[in-house]
């Protein structure tokens, strides 16, 4: 278990939770509180991330595996989780007859691509389709190595035929360079000097939002691959200088990776806390700095009891029924948001 990757794992779903509770708190009182809105914005950089985590841990625990094991320890950490969450958005869109089969294909096979790019039901799956892609390559690559030539020639390719339509948009999204970032940095060989990338990456970060220039948009935007070398170069490149960082810590179990096992719970339902206290403050509005703690502090209670009492047992009963030839290192948790 790499404990620092673990402990890096909450931390970047935390930013992510505060963006969102940012949002809340602007949209009931036209303030996002004590933090500039240009440095809130680097909240965002919480997927940046863990798409470099991704790459980073699947070079690691790939190798030695087979196709058919790793994917399937890949589903049964990823899609019970993710369909528990989507049941609700899925059913309001729904009953608001706004569902149809493009919705359907990037819902429950988070394939955003058709002849138009269309979001997950879920607004958070969006990093879920990128993450399924990674995974998908990883186990082509797993059956004949010489395949990885093809995927990154197919990915240069749909880069250059982005302009095309949906599908190279995907295929080629910029964003996908963080994950090759990842699989890059898992083979550098350790130096302890080095965990000082991970303050020289927040300053990196940090200087991004206070200059104004950290990418925003929305899901969308980020599917479309909107400003993505922008995004790679002022999120992903500090992004990767943290979590080059991160690996040259030196971590023992603790409350921190405890709450590294829970990101993904957090990731994908700190919205439904949100949304009912955004109910409550659009009628009992108080200051943005009490929205955003009060917020992200339901979040992660929230997320807690959701790994406990669902997440856990689930995992533990899906593990039981296809067992592996190798014990796992650790469990990937996807990237989070929006």
């Amino acid at each position: 278990m790499i404990w620092s990757i673990q402990a890096l794992r909450f931390f970047a779903a935390l930013m992510i939770v505060y963006i969102h509770a940012a949002q809340t708190a602007m949209r009931v009182t036209g303030s996002n509180g004590f933090i500039p809105f240009g440095l809130a914005t680097v909240g965002l950089s919480g997927v940046d991330i863990f798409f470099v985590i991704s790459g980073v841990i699947i070079a690691k625990i790939a190798p030695g595996r087979t196709s058919s094991e790793f994917m399937w320890s890949r589903f049964r950490r990823i899609v019970p989780m993710y369909l528990l969450f989507s049941v609700l958005p899925v059913a309001t869109a729904v009953g608001m007859t706004d569902f149809g089969w493009r919705d359907a294909v990037a819902t429950f096979l988070l394939w955003p691509a058709t002849d138009q790019m269309t979001a997950p039901a879920l607004a958070v799956g969006w990093t879920l389709c990128f993450e399924m892609l990674f995974y998908v390559s990883a186990a082509v690559v797993l059956i004949e190595r010489r395949w990885a030539f093809v995927i990154f020639g197919a990915y240069g390719i749909a880069f250059l035929l982005r302009p095309i339509g949906p599908i190279f948009q995907f295929l080629g999204n910029p964003i996908i360079l963080e994950f090759l970032l990842g699989v890059a940095i898992s083979f550098a060989p350790p130096w302890r000097p080095g965990i000082w990338a991970i303050p020289l990456g927040a300053i990196l970060l940090a200087g991004a939002g206070l200059m104004g220039i950290a990418p925003t948009g929305g899901t969308m935007d980020f599917l479309l691959g909107h400003d993505g070398l922008q995004r790679v170069l002022i999120f992903g490149i500090p992004a990767t200088v943290i979590v080059y960082g991160t690996l040259q810590f030196r971590a023992r179990e603790s409350l921190w990776t405890y709450l590294g096992d829970a990101s993904y719970s957090l990731y994908l339902s700190h919205i439904y806390p949100l949304t009912i206290l955004l109910a409550l403050w659009m009628k009992f509005s108080i200051a943005p700095d009490l929205i955003i703690l009060i917020g992200i502090s339901a979040a992660v209670l929230f997320a807690w009891r959701i790994h406990e009492r669902i997440e856990k047992p689930v995992m533990a009963l899906l593990k039981r029924r296809q067992p592996s030839r190798r014990t796992e290192l650790i469990d990937i948790k996807p990237a989070v948001w929006n």
